[in-house]
């Protein structure tokens, strides 16, 4: 399995294009997911430096489905995917569940849905739809449902497994069931159901935010012995951290998983 950083853990840091790149070489990632924000303001920088490790996503944002959406806003974002090299876009399915998503407002996020991947396949790249609470892919239900609907060649799936299990689904029966859909993996755990919350976007992306569940990968509930022994070979994977000291948090995660997990495995 190929492991990568994220670099949106550290969104409240003050990081350059050359800190992510180094870092990544010296803990030994296999290589960088960038978050939309650093990907702008980085774009530059990163573009001149003699060694860049491989970025396997952008994870980006677009209003799916309401009046925010603009086809040039999607043009800019998927151009900056194809700018750093990405292979694919990561987005989320508009922002409301599927079971509380009115017949209009799924018609909407399908038709930008649809749109954004029409884009994303004259450019050469994929849309990862993000499994992610209050969003049309908030179960293995929905995503399914939403890929059948959608039927688009370059539309798959960023499996969080976090949130796949937030949803009461079984992470190593979904992930079978999406198997051949599968685009990516992200991976962070929680210390209890009770404290899921701490991932809703508003409180990650606050300075002042509560990190009270956010934990080390293998010291949480999820059981993440048994998911990678179904994960398919060859597979890649980002380590979505938004807890207190990111680099050292991230190194000693992957650390783990070689050493405990998958090495073994191997």
């Amino acid at each position: 399995m190929r492991i990568n950083a994220c670099s949106v853990a550290f969104r409240h840091l003050d990081v350059t294009a050359r800190d992510l790149a180094r870092y990544v070489a010296r803990e030994g990632f296999d290589g960088l997911e960038v978050w939309a924000a650093h990907a702008r303001a980085l774009a530059v920088e990163w573009r001149d430096l003699p060694q860049r490790p491989p970025v396997p996503m952008l994870a980006g944002y677009l209003p799916l489905g309401t009046a925010g959406f603009s086809r040039a806003d999607a043009a800019d974002l998927l151009d900056l995917t194809r700018t750093w090299g990405a292979p694919r876009l990561r987005l989320f399915a508009g922002g409301v569940g599927r079971d509380q998503a009115g017949a209009d407002q799924r018609r909407a996020i399908l038709r930008d849905l649809g749109t954004t991947a029409d884009m994303a396949h004259d450019r050469g790249l994929r849309i990862a739809v993000e499994t992610h609470p209050q969003t049309l892919a908030d179960s293995l239900p929905a995503t399914l449902d939403l890929l059948d609907a959608l039927d688009h060649p370059a539309v798959g799936v960023n499996f969080d497994v976090l949130h796949v299990w937030e949803s009461g689904d079984d992470p190593v029966s979904a992930v079978a069931a999406l198997r051949e859909h599968i685009e990516h993996l992200h991976l962070k755990s929680v210390t209890a159901r009770d404290r899921l919350s701490v991932f809703h976007p508003d409180n990650v992306h606050d300075p002042r935010g509560s990190r009270d569940g956010m934990c080390p990968l293998l010291t949480g509930v999820v059981d993440y012995a048994a998911f990678l022994r179904a994960v398919p070979a060859g597979m890649g994977a980002s380590l979505e951290w938004f807890g207190p000291k990111p680099a050292a948090t991230m190194a000693a995660d992957l650390r783990a998983l070689r050493r405990d997990l998958l090495d073994r495995a191997a």
